[in-house]
Order: C-alpha cells, then structure tokens, then sequence
C-alpha cells in the first residue's frame, strides 16, 4: 500500500512539474501551431495532476 501511494506521488509531482514547464512554454513567444500542442498537453498535465492528487488523497485517508 505504500508503495502504491509513493507511485501516485512521483506521479503527481512529475505532472506538476510538467504543468508548470508546459505553462512557461505558453507564456513565452511560440508558433500558433505549438501553442496548440502545448495547450493540449496543459490539459493532459492537469488531469493527471488532479487523478494522480485524488488518489493519493483517499488512499492517505482510507
């Protein structure tokens, strides 16, 4: 069980961390055609980061 709840939150933070790399990529100066790619994997990023979160959460509190 603990290593399953360490695995969601490696997981977690590597989407975290790839939201966040993925945001400053969008801020910055970048082709209309990449910023299409980038806003879908913003969108990846983010529900990763949410399931990833959830699970963790009730398996810490379950």
């Amino acid at each position: 069980m603990e290593a399953l709840i360490l695995l969601l939150i490696s997981v977690c933070l590597l989407s975290l961390y790839g939201l966040v790399y993925v945001s400053i990529r969008l801020v910055g100066d970048v082709k209309s055609n990449e910023k299409n790619e980038f806003k879908q994997s913003l969108f990846y990023m983010i529900t990763f980061l949410l399931i990833s979160g959830l699970s963790v959460a009730f398996l810490l509190l379950y």
